[in-house]
């Protein structure tokens, strides 16, 4: 068999394949599929651990590609959008803070939006939520000081501003919930600040951003973030989180055995805990996090076993 071939034959390439069903059905923003395959053939063929990654794991290549069509953002290399990347065995969709920005324009909530970082050397002014902030410096200038922060700015269509700033030391906390960069002090973390840092800020000014009718395709990419990427709760801890109108905060009646709940429900849960101990203790944003995506035995479940680390991680002496 040539090497054409086998390539055709790969398990990634019929992950591909596989996944064609399920863009179609999900294709509200009316992407091309064969377009969007052969991006992702192309990503696969280009970066061997992806390639391989993908092999041992075509489920999450497929789903990944799903998402492509969930979301709206092509593939596309040139446009820096989306991409797909090895993480933790599974192929995952990672969206940039430029992708977060093509939803919100192409769904109406903003005309446009800028995500800017501050250092120690720049002057710069906050001047409130809905005013643009003064910020003056040197973009050639390699030696601007110390990291301070970062915000966005944001035009409405009825043509209001909305800023939100976000500080370095909120910035770090996200960072440090990074079980890659926590682990090998590498990826995107290290590799691109600049970018990762700009993308927290829009994920967090997205929040204050009018909603429209076609929202469900930003929530969609920020749950995709959040959730399946590992980025949640560390935004939930440091942000301002859409909660639901009452937040529970300990089990309401019978906690249930490990046995009796889903595996996903089991698998958040994990995920959840592991975070919240890694933000230094962000146990008051895992309840919150897990009653938006939890109910009846399943959330009592959660909140008992939020309840139980946090009981282990109070200093000795202390309720």
């Amino acid at each position: 068999m040539s090497q054409a071939a086998e390539k055709q034959h790969a398990p990634y390439a019929l992950a591909i394949a596989d996944a064609k069903e399920r863009f179609l059905k999900v294709n509200a923003a009316q992407l091309d599929y064969q377009a969007e395959a052969l991006f992702a053939l192309q990503a696969c063929q280009n970066n061997q651990f992806l390639a391989d990654i993908a092999n041992k794991n075509p489920l999450s290549l497929r789903m990944a590609v799903a998402n492509v069509a969930a979301i709206g953002l092509t593939l596309n290399p040139t446009l820096g959008y989306a991409f797909l990347v090895p993480r933790d065995g599974k192929v995952i969709l990672d969206v940039s803070y430029r992708g977060l920005i093509k939803i919100a324009t192409d769904i109406g909530s903003i005309k446009w939006a800028k995500a800017e970082l501050v250092y120690a050397k720049d002057k710069f002014l906050y001047r409130g939520p809905a005013q643009m902030p003064e910020h003056v410096f040197d973009p050639f200038d390699e030696e601007r000081g110390e990291f301070r922060g970062v915000y966005c700015v944001a035009k409405t269509p009825d043509g209001d501003m909305l800023v939100e700033a976000v500080p370095a030391s909120e910035i770090y906390k996200m960072r440090d919930c990074s079980d890659y960069y926590v682990k090998k002090k590498a990826g995107p973390w290290v590799e691109w600040f600049g970018e990762q840092t700009k993308k927290s800020g829009i994920k967090r000014a997205s929040k204050t951003w009018p909603k429209t009718a076609q929202d469900n395709r930003l929530a969609e990419a920020l749950r995709i973030l959040n959730e399946d990427n590992g980025e949640g709760l560390a935004e939930l801890a440091n942000g301002r989180p859409s909660e639901p109108s009452t937040i529970v905060l300990e089990p309401q009646g019978r906690v249930p055995a490990e046995a009796e709940v889903s595996e996903e429900a089991r698998r958040l849960t994990q995920t959840v805990v592991e975070r919240a101990r890694k933000a230094g203790g962000a146990w008051a944003a895992a309840k919150t996090y897990v009653n938006e995506r939890l109910t009846g035995l399943e959330l009592n479940y959660a909140l008992a076993a939020i309840e139980r680390e946090e009981r282990k991680a109070a200093p000795e002496g202390g309720g």
